[in-house]
């Protein structure tokens, strides 16, 4: 049998951090100190040991994040352990959040010390570290150990961490600073602003062009950095410098400043070494030491559009034959793994895409608009989590945005400041609606150029297709450019569609109209519906919930209805909104089948409940909890059973002997019972099918012989007295 604590040591080992002598399994997070640090608590882990053992942790000084883990085991977890473990994830998740501000917050308040204490580098003895490079000093500081400093700020100018510079060019940041989407400034920007990698880089492309260039310290902060600026300075052109890693696998410089410059609309500069090239040349730096500053200026004013399928060949000098393709093939030891970036938890993930389907009337585009309505305003989650504030584009083939949309938008809170309609497209031939099956590229241009952009509305999403919607391959070839524009823009993609006709009862995600190949690229598929019954107070009950997921839950959902309020700036302008109602449990097939039963007949989900609850109270009460008990063995949902409950006329009463709730038809005699070897509790109907029943079943308990009173029908079991006789029990009157 595995030892999960073992494993767990195992693991942490693993990751340089050394394990405490009493790990602590409470599911919280606990600090522990690395390998080549003891003492410092540089590391951290959290671990569980309930349902299947399961935790994480992170060495803080490896860079690499936090890392989950769970106990190598073949055993599947049953739902409510799954439930419990997704429940601890957040949590755990929650804690970390909190952990990791905390410590920025006290790596932000000792930079802000070390860098006040120190002072500035003396244009008259440089460091060695600028003497070695050949450039200058823009703003660095030293340290009284002669350390060279170089501060990372971000958008903002707050200060957040600090890259420390020996004089024999080590270099190492402080621990647990913030870098992601930090850097520091050479130059005030005006129409041009550069972004390199290191320092020295960006001193020498400063000195060779007079640009401001922004230092991003490595190249995996390209994009953020790259993306910041561009939310700050939207009408500045910004070039991508590349460091050209040549002889290395996957050309990581060349590759990370191409995407960069993809997602910004940016220029891309690559550094062109006439001649003999050293391996070790890579960057702009070492262009200007090897053939000048002069070098260097061409490059910069040579940059252009990054290409589509940029292809790093790792031999810049000698020019691939074009007319031969290659496949880029990256190994897996190159890739850093990253956790799904939720705009709302489980439900809409950055990068993806997401279809939205449901009957007509549903409510689906007032759906997307209150979903709108959240990300613009940084407003809440139906779930109550706080939504991240961005823009989102909409284009509707169906709706007008004056008549319809605005207003929606406008009664659901949305921040219209922050929402962008797709209008026509302008070409050379003039002037023509825009069309999501070819104009993608256009569009993507724009909302480069707009920056953060959180969510995109395809409405309908079928309208992206050229082909035969019908067909999986010409819907694959009709997805994939939104697919790839959602992944660049790192936002969410939400198509609308609707249900196929006659597909009730199946599986909701194989219901989307059209080819299956709308819900298989779908990363989430949501659906909506509306019960033809109304609930107790008059309103049409809704539901949304999860038909399918491939990176998070694929169940539950939530209540919602449909108002029409009337906007309060515009007198006489009514709009739908949607008010979200109570969290409901289930899959989506489950949900929507309970919502689409008509309740006729004995037919559907609701037919089954009827005769399931008959069975159960036919011959008397029977406790609440029993019934739940029953219900999830029978797997019927608790809220079939209730409609059931209702449709039948069942009613609850207290029980005083259980002290609990309980189910009887009207027809019967309430009496308190109590059961005996484990029999449940039951009640006659009437006193004439009492009398059938005592005489069908009196000879039975004749064995008792001189215990049976044949005047009162009663007998005496184990000193238990006034026992009567049921059907299938034995009832004790109390």
């Amino acid at each position: 049998m595995n030892d999960p604590v073992r494993e767990f040591r195992e693991a942490l080992a693993g990751r340089g951090i050394v394990p405490p002598d009493d790990l602590i399994a409470d599911g919280r997070i606990h600090r522990c100190d690395t390998e080549d640090r003891k003492g410092k608590s540089d590391a951290s882990y959290l671990l569980h040991r309930e349902g299947i053992p399961a935790g994480g942790f992170q060495n803080w000084r490896d860079g690499l994040g936090w890392q989950d883990w769970r106990v190598d085991t073949d055993r599947v977890p049953t739902p409510a352990e799954g439930t419990a473990h997704r429940a601890r994830i957040e949590s755990a998740q929650r804690q970390r959040e909190v952990d990791q501000a905390r410590r920025h917050e006290e790596v932000r308040r000792i930079c802000a010390l070390v860098w006040n204490q120190a002072l500035p580098v003396d244009p008259e003895a440089l460091h060695p570290y600028l003497i070695r490079k050949g450039v200058r000093s823009y703003g660095l500081q030293v340290t009284g150990n002669g350390r060279l400093l170089i501060p990372l700020y971000d958008s903002d100018g707050t200060l957040h961490s600090l890259q420390f510079i020996n004089a024999e060019g080590n270099k190492r940041f402080k621990t647990s600073g913030r870098k992601h989407g930090c850097y520091f400034s050479i130059g005030q920007p005006k129409d041009v602003l550069c972004l390199a990698e290191g320092y020295a880089t960006a001193a020498s492309i400063h000195e060779a062009t007079g640009h401001a260039v922004a230092v991003a310290f490595d190249a995996g902060n390209l994009l953020p950095v790259a993306q910041a600026l561009r939310e700050k300075m939207r009408k500045v052109k910004i070039i991508l410098c590349a460091d050209d890693d040549w002889k290395s696998e996957g050309n990581p410089g060349l590759t990370h400043a191409t995407e960069a410059a993809r997602a910004v609309g940016g220029l891309l500069a690559v550094p062109v070494f006439e001649g003999h090239r050293d391996p070790a040349w890579t960057d702009f730096n070492d262009l200007h030491q090897v053939q000048g500053l002069e070098a260097v200026a061409r490059c910069i004013a040579a940059a252009g559009e990054p290409a589509k399928e940029e292809v790093p060949t790792g031999e810049e000098n000698s020019p691939m034959d074009k007319s031969i393709s290659r496949v880029n093939l990256i190994r897996g030891d190159t890739l850093q793994p990253e956790p799904i970036d939720w705009l709302w938890p489980g439900w809409l993930a950055a990068g993806k895409l997401h279809i939205l389907a449901g009957e007509p009337g549903t409510g689906k585009t007032s759906i997307a608009m209150a979903l709108a309505a959240s990300i613009t305003s940084g407003g809440r989650w139906p779930d109550g989590i706080h939504a991240r504030r961005g823009r989102v584009a909409i284009w509707s083939g169906e709706d007008d945005p004056t008549d319809t949309l605005v207003p929606r938008l406008m009664a659901s809170g949305a921040d219209m400041s922050r929402v962008h309609f797709i209008g026509s497209v302008i070409s050379l031939d003039g002037k023509r609606p825009f069309d999501p099956a070819r104009d993608v590229e256009p569009l993507k241009r724009e909302l480069l150029e707009l920056g953060n952009v959180r969510l995109l509305i395809v409405d309908p999403i079928v309208s992206a297709i050229t082909g035969d919607s019908h067909k999986n391959a010409e819907v694959r070839r009709g997805l994939q450019p939104l697919v790839d524009l959602a992944a660049l823009m790192r936002c969410a993609i939400l198509g609308i569609t609707h249900f196929s006709k006659g597909t009730a009862g199946r599986d909701p995600a194989e219901r989307v109209t059209g080819s299956l190949a709308f819900g298989a690229l779908a990363r989430v598929v949501l659906v909506a519906a509306k019960s033809k019954e109304e609930s107790g107070d008059g309103r049409m009950v809704r539901i949304l919930c999860r038909a399918k997921s491939n990176i998070g839950p694929d169940e539950d959902g939530f209540e919602y209805d449909l108002q029409q309020p009337e906007l309060k700036a515009y007198p006489g302008i009514f709009a739908s909104h949607v008010l979200w109602g109570n969290p409901v449990e289930g899959t989506a097939r489950e949900l929507l089948a309970e919502a689409e039963d008509t309740g006729d007949g004995e037919g559907g989900v609701l037919g089954d409940a009827k005769r399931f609850l008959t069975d159960l109270l036919v011959d008397g009460p029977m406790s609440t909890k029993d019934i739940q008990v029953e219900a999830k063995e029978a797997c019927i949902s608790w809220r079939t059973v209730e409609r059931a409950k209702s449709a039948l006329g069942i009613k609850s009463e207290k029980s005083d002997f259980s002290k609990g709730w309980r189910w009887l038809f009207p027809n019967h005699q309430s009496t308190n019972t109590v059961s005996v070897g484990g029999l449940r509790e039951m009640e006659t109907k009437t006193a004439k099918d009492h009398e059938e029943r005592q005489q069908k079943k009196m000879a039975d308990f004749r064995k008792f012989g001189g215990l049976w009173d044949e005047v009162t029908n009663t007998a005496s079991i184990g000193g238990l007295d006034g026992l009567r006789i049921s059907d299938e029990e034995i009832e004790v009157t109390v």
